[in-house]
């Protein structure tokens, strides 16, 4: 495992997505500015989805046919521009093009930095990816705290300062491009077998993953409208209905996004030890019992409630990426993007459901929908091949808790 090579991607991964993370409290900022309807912040929401999560896969087949470092420094750079023109945006529809732009940002990024987390993490490879993804999730819990520390300093102007943080990543990244193309020769295969060329193949997935694949992409989708539902609304919720400070929703969304950040560390070792399904169903477990102690508590019980259900919540992101990843093990690109990208956007594309159900029947009401969700990804979760090798090797002929 090369930690100088996983540390740098790591820092690179949290300042892209401190983008991903201020979105929310941006667009709780800019609900009174438009007039926004919660269906309306629903719809930016998955604008910033469709764009930074839903095309990955696209840009995950390309990296495994070329060599694309440079997307890594670009994709940093663009996710910051696109964060600084929310707060300059003249009306809604300008500001769904700032968000789109930010997206396209984070989605060029994540592929190519999966991809070279990989080749850095040698054989304990969710290990490694957890290095790498934590990084990704202290970005997000840290992309609140900016967006209220920016605009405390220059109310909606103060966006610059994402550019002006992502220019500076991005520049660290760009010095590190002969490090990272001497670290993809050495990882490219000598003689590669049919699973290891990229060509006419990467646009396809082996039959035999295509089960296990399916599975773990409904699990991401659905644990992905938890998360996002509980970022996008409760600002909404406490800002609009219980007129909570900014300051108190900030902690509050800060300290389920930094509990995340923990929980993929501890995530991933244990998935090491004791196996991926394992991790992902005691995960999903844990869920509704938090959630619900989160609604009906008051409170420290509130505090302590949203910190450890971002812990358990977030701890099986790295887990299901390398589970992705070794199904696919020839299309490293592909796989990161499917999940991390196809599967994370089209749980973001839950949100404007959760924004319309808000409309109607209060913001309350939206937020209990989310507990259903990891009782399927539990359900789902159950069918997972514990042997990720001999479900790619030998095709998946079945589940259950075996």
């Amino acid at each position: 495992m090369n930690k100088k090579n996983l540390i740098k991607l790591s820092f690179g991964h949290a300042v892209t997505d401190i983008n991903q993370g201020a979105l929310p409290i941006m667009l709780a900022y800019l609900q009174p500015v438009f007039s926004l309807t919660q269906l309306q912040v629903g719809m930016a929401m998955t604008a910033f989805n469709l764009t930074s999560s839903v095309i990955q896969p696209a840009f995950g087949i390309y990296s495994d046919r070329h060599r694309l470092v440079w997307l890594m420094p670009a994709g940093c750079l663009l996710a910051g521009l696109g964060m600084m023109l929310t707060g300059f945006s003249p009306s809604f529809h300008v500001l769904l093009l700032a968000i789109l732009v930010s997206g396209i940002g984070v989605a060029a990024f994540h592929p190519e930095g999966s991809k070279f987390a990989r080749y850095s993490s040698g054989a304990r490879k969710v290990s490694g990816m957890a290095i790498f993804s934590v990084g990704g999730n202290i970005g997000v819990a840290l992309g609140p705290v900016l967006a209220t520390f920016f605009c405390g300093l220059a109310h909606l102007k103060g966006t610059v300062g994402f550019l002006l943080v992502n220019l500076a990543m991005a520049a660290v990244l760009l010095l590190s491009m002969p490090v990272f193309n001497s670290l993809a020769e050495a990882a490219a295969p000598k003689n590669p077998g049919p699973d290891e060329r990229p060509g006419e193949k990467a646009f396809s997935i082996p039959g035999e993953v295509a089960v296990p694949l399916i599975l773990v992409l409904i699990i991401v989708t659905l644990r992905s409208w938890v998360a996002y539902g509980m970022m996008t609304f409760v600002p909404q919720y406490y800002i609009h209905q219980l007129n909570s400070s900014g300051l108190q929703v900030t902690l509050i969304n800060f300290l389920f996004l930094a509990a995340g950040a923990a929980g993929t560390l501890v995530g991933g070792p244990a998935a090491d030890r004791w196996g991926m399904k394992a991790v992902i169903m005691v995960s999903m477990a844990v869920q509704v019992p938090l959630l619900y102690m989160f609604l009906y508590l008051d409170g420290i019980w509130t505090l302590v409630s949203i910190t450890l259900a971002g812990l358990a919540l977030v701890s099986t992101f790295a887990v299901t990426l390398v589970y992705g990843q070794e199904l696919m093990p020839g299309r490293v690109g592909l796989a990161s993007g499917l999940i991390i990208g196809f599967g994370v956007g089209m749980g973001g594309v839950g949100t404007p459901l959760i924004g319309y159900v808000a409309d109607l029947w209060g913001l309350f009401t939206a937020l209990k929908t989310l507990l259903i969700l990891p009782l399927i990804c539990l359900i789902l979760a159950a069918f997972l091949p514990r042997d990720v090798a001999a479900a790619r090797d030998k095709g998946f002929k079945g589940g259950g808790l075996t």
